[in-house]
């Protein structure tokens, strides 16, 4: 059985049109994702309905087979799918280690809070050393690991990106790309919507593209990025003249 499926979701923000027009994706527990396709495809509007800040108009979200429609937000993450949105606000004037502690709020055994702690600071060495500087004082990169351990804390079995790379520089980005694809040691699974669709592909095993709100291919993502199609329609002003070939 699938973690997650999609089935024919149709969904839009209050009195508004359809941003998703019938979508239907399959999540597999342990495998890598990455959503792409133009502005205004419904690419977040997906993530959102699935973590369940957007009530499906029609169609399913499944959770291990249980229809997950009416779920609020709270009940996904104590269920295990953690969704990170661009907005994704640190408290500034907190530590890095308070930030990270406010992730694991479900988490009542203090010995369990301290090993996920560890957890963190394994995967993301820089925090360990700024553990009790405040979160606003740290680099955009930093503050982009901040948010990404404490999603961590709860231990999801899934998590949900939204544009992890956004405003950072491509060094930087990189290194948040090379941890993510860490979390699969971890055991959770990772669906990543990101700007840069090249090299959100390039780190992860499958990819879906969305456009005008409805799925057009999905598959492995080294074979969508060698489609000539999809790169010229989805692809093509983000390749380098070398990348795209003739």
């Amino acid at each position: 059985m699938a973690l997650l499926e999609i089935d024919n979701v149709v969904a839009g923000y209050g009195g508004g049109p359809d941003i998703l027009t019938g979508v239907s994706v399959t999540i597999n527990e342990g495998t890598s994702y990455c959503i792409v396709g133009p502005n205004g495809a419904g690419k977040s509007t997906l993530l959102r309905a699935i973590a369940g800040f957007l009530s499906p108009r029609s169609g399913e979200v499944r959770l291990d087979g249980a229809i997950m429609n009416s779920a609020r937000p709270d009940q996904m993450l104590a269920a295990g799918v953690c969704f990170v949105p661009q907005d994704a606000s640190l408290f500034p004037t907190m530590t890095v280690r308070e930030n990270l502690v406010m992730g694991g709020y479900l988490i009542n055994d203090r010995s369990l809070l301290r090993e996920r702690l560890h957890t963190v600071f394994e995967t993301f060495p820089a925090l360990a050393d700024r553990k009790s500087q405040n979160a606003g004082t740290l680099s955009g990169g930093e503050q982009q690991m901040v948010t990404l351990g404490r999603a961590l804390m709860i231990e999801p079995r899934v998590v949900m990106i939204d544009e992890p790379s956004l405003g950072l520089a491509p060094m930087i980005a990189d290194l948040i790309f090379e941890k993510i694809q860490g979390f699969k040691d971890l055991g959770i699974t990772v669906v990543l919507v990101e700007q840069n669709a090249v090299k959100g592909l390039k780190a992860v095993e499958w990819g879906f593209v969305l456009d005008l709100g409805s799925l057009e291919f999905e598959g492995p993502a080294d074979g969508i990025l060698a489609d000539h199609r999809i790169r010229e329609l989805y692809l093509g002003k983000q390749l380098a003249p070398r990348e795209s070939g003739s």
